[in-house]
């Protein structure tokens, strides 16, 4: 199931981006061979990663023995100052770890 609570934001920050950030010259884009980019553009032998932060994608705050991090407990405390957001499910990795797994294999 895909979530959409912070789809408008992420999108947001994407446009913005992009409109901001996009070196462009006169004729065009700086990088002109970007479509050209591709897994071959990296050396042989590069190490490809993936990273995560806690908060942000286990979800589960009071499952195991997962107690609740800094983050957890501030949100907690001030939930104004996050809109009212906090990480009890985020993403849900802690039960759905599998899937996700299986989904950065076959990237």
């Amino acid at each position: 199931m895909v979530r959409f609570e912070k789809f408008p934001l992420l999108l947001g920050l994407v446009l913005v981006t992009t409109l901001v950030g996009a070196p462009t010259t006169a004729a065009g884009p700086v990088c002109r061979d970007a479509e050209k980019f591709s897994r071959a553009s990296f050396p042989e032998g590069f190490l490809w990663g993936t990273a995560t932060a806690a908060f942000q994608v286990e979800g589960a705050v009071d499952e195991g023995c997962r107690g609740p991090s800094m983050w957890d407990t501030f949100t907690k405390k001030y939930p104004q100052r996050c809109q009212y957001h906090n990480a009890d499910v985020a993403v849900d990795f802690y039960h759905r770890y599998k899937e996700d797994i299986k989904l950065m294999k076959d990237l």
